[in-house]
């Protein structure tokens, strides 16, 4: 499987930065869904601003992102992470890719889904968790960093 890594906030940001993975994996939709949305979409704009917010270390704001702690699933979940827009949910992981810089985060937005229920579905949590495991993909962000910093 070929990964490339597409930033959508600064990269350069000193602290934090949201990217999506992108692949022919029709699950890893998290980029499809966004890149689709026009400019001027009011969807579009509120994803661009919780991006930002995380970004800029805003609180998590469980309306518009959050994680899960080890409270939660039995702590199978605490590196995953989601930007929630009305039913719109992007999933995705946290790392700390840098190797000089253990506080730099990025987030990597995998895959798009509808929220339905009130709970979110594990289904989605387990699929991010087996890409955020996959040393492919983390030496494809690391390739990536090196790249564009």
């Amino acid at each position: 499987m070929n990964y490339k890594i597409k930033a959508i906030t600064d990269k350069n940001h000193q602290r934090r930065s949201v990217a999506f993975l992108i692949s022919n994996d029709r699950r890893d939709s998290a980029y499809n869904f966004y890149s689709q949305l026009k400019d001027n979409d009011t969807s579009k704009r509120q994803f661009n601003s919780r991006f930002d917010n995380w970004r800029d270390g805003q609180p998590d704001k469980p309306h518009r992102y959050h994680g899960w702690n080890k409270t939660e699933f039995g702590g199978r979940y605490t590196k995953c992470f989601v930007f929630k827009y009305k039913q719109h949910r992007l999933y995705g992981f946290l790392c700390n890719p840098k190797d000089d810089d253990n506080r730099y985060q990025i987030c990597i937005l995998v895959c798009h889904a509808i929220k339905k229920d009130h709970e979110t579905d594990k289904s989605e949590l387990d699929y991010v968790e087996n890409k955020r495991s996959d040393i492919s993909i983390h030496k494809t962000i690391k390739d990536y960093l090196r790249r564009t910093l």
